[in-house]
Protein backbone atom coordinates (compact mmCIF):
# COMPACT_ATOMS: atom_id res chain seq x y z
CA UNK A 1 0.00 0.00 0.00
CA UNK A 2 1.31 3.33 -1.02
CA UNK A 3 0.73 6.14 0.87
CA UNK A 4 0.81 8.69 -1.51
CA UNK A 5 -0.17 8.13 -5.12
CA UNK A 6 1.20 10.09 -7.96
CA UNK A 7 -1.52 11.00 -9.97
CA UNK A 8 -2.08 13.87 -12.60
CA UNK A 9 -4.49 15.95 -10.12
CA UNK A 10 -2.05 15.99 -7.17
CA UNK A 11 0.95 17.20 -9.84
CA UNK A 12 -1.74 19.48 -11.40
CA UNK A 13 -2.42 21.02 -7.57
CA UNK A 14 0.90 21.23 -7.03
CA UNK A 15 1.74 23.43 -10.48
CA UNK A 16 -0.97 25.10 -9.64
CA UNK A 17 -0.04 26.38 -5.78
CA UNK A 18 3.85 27.04 -6.98
CA UNK A 19 2.50 29.42 -9.94
CA UNK A 20 -0.14 30.87 -7.23
CA UNK A 21 3.16 31.83 -5.01
CA UNK A 22 5.03 33.03 -8.02
CA UNK A 23 2.43 35.51 -8.96
CA UNK A 24 2.47 36.94 -5.58
CA UNK A 25 6.10 37.35 -5.89
CA UNK A 26 5.56 39.16 -8.57
CA UNK A 27 3.33 41.86 -7.23
CA UNK A 28 4.01 45.40 -6.82
CA UNK A 29 6.82 46.31 -5.27
CA UNK A 30 6.70 47.89 -1.19
CA UNK A 31 6.44 52.16 -1.91
CA UNK A 32 8.87 53.55 0.55
CA UNK A 33 6.98 57.02 1.04
CA UNK A 34 9.08 60.22 0.00
CA UNK A 35 9.52 61.33 3.96
CA UNK A 36 10.29 58.56 6.85
CA UNK A 37 9.27 60.09 10.29
CA UNK A 38 12.63 61.12 11.99
CA UNK A 39 13.08 59.00 15.48
CA UNK A 40 14.78 59.94 18.19
CA UNK A 41 18.43 61.28 17.70
CA UNK A 42 21.10 59.49 19.20
CA UNK A 43 22.10 61.67 22.15
CA UNK A 44 18.04 61.81 23.18
CA UNK A 45 18.49 57.62 22.94
CA UNK A 46 21.66 57.40 24.58
CA UNK A 47 20.33 59.82 27.48
CA UNK A 48 17.36 57.36 27.67
CA UNK A 49 19.51 54.09 28.22
CA UNK A 50 21.23 55.68 30.95
CA UNK A 51 18.61 57.37 32.73
CA UNK A 52 16.44 53.49 32.74
CA UNK A 53 20.32 52.23 33.83
CA UNK A 54 20.10 54.69 36.17
CA UNK A 55 16.59 53.72 37.53
CA UNK A 56 18.16 50.12 37.66
CA UNK A 57 21.11 50.70 39.68
CA UNK A 58 18.79 53.13 42.13
CA UNK A 59 16.55 50.52 43.14
CA UNK A 60 19.17 47.62 43.19
CA UNK A 61 21.05 50.38 45.73
CA UNK A 62 17.55 50.55 48.13
CA UNK A 63 17.06 47.25 47.66
CA UNK A 64 20.48 46.35 49.06
CA UNK A 65 20.31 49.24 51.36
CA UNK A 66 16.91 47.35 52.90
CA UNK A 67 18.24 43.68 53.14
CA UNK A 68 21.51 44.92 54.85
CA UNK A 69 19.40 46.94 57.37
CA UNK A 70 17.24 43.64 58.04
CA UNK A 71 20.69 42.11 57.93
CA UNK A 72 22.09 44.77 60.59
CA UNK A 73 18.87 44.11 63.29
CA UNK A 74 19.18 40.74 63.08
CA UNK A 75 22.16 40.48 63.49
CA UNK A 76 21.50 39.24 67.58
CA UNK A 77 25.41 40.59 68.52
CA UNK A 78 26.81 38.25 65.90
CA UNK A 79 29.95 40.19 64.94
CA UNK A 80 30.77 38.29 61.42
CA UNK A 81 26.71 39.41 60.65
CA UNK A 82 26.68 42.73 61.94
CA UNK A 83 30.46 43.32 59.72
CA UNK A 84 28.57 41.96 56.61
CA UNK A 85 25.51 43.74 56.98
CA UNK A 86 27.00 47.40 57.77
CA UNK A 87 29.80 46.52 54.42
CA UNK A 88 26.56 46.06 52.15
CA UNK A 89 24.86 49.07 53.17
CA UNK A 90 28.29 50.76 52.56
CA UNK A 91 28.97 49.29 49.52
CA UNK A 92 25.30 49.87 47.96
CA UNK A 93 26.12 53.66 48.89
CA UNK A 94 29.21 53.36 47.30
CA UNK A 95 27.80 52.30 44.54
CA UNK A 96 24.63 54.50 44.53
CA UNK A 97 27.30 57.51 44.74
CA UNK A 98 29.09 55.94 41.69
CA UNK A 99 26.33 55.60 39.45
CA UNK A 100 25.06 59.43 40.27
CA UNK A 101 28.45 60.83 39.48
CA UNK A 102 28.66 58.65 36.17
CA UNK A 103 24.95 60.25 34.77
CA UNK A 104 26.06 63.45 35.92
CA UNK A 105 29.29 63.18 33.43
CA UNK A 106 27.40 61.27 30.91
CA UNK A 107 24.64 63.89 30.50
CA UNK A 108 27.45 66.85 30.61
CA UNK A 109 29.35 65.24 27.83
CA UNK A 110 25.93 64.93 25.56
CA UNK A 111 25.00 68.57 26.37
CA UNK A 112 28.71 69.46 25.25
CA UNK A 113 27.37 67.40 21.99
Amino acid sequence: MKLFKTTTTNIALTAGMFLQVGRAWAADPVKIPDSVPAGPSVTELAIGVIGALVWVAGIACVITIIVGGIMYTTSAGNESRLKTAKDAILYAVIGLIITLCAYAIVNFVLGIF
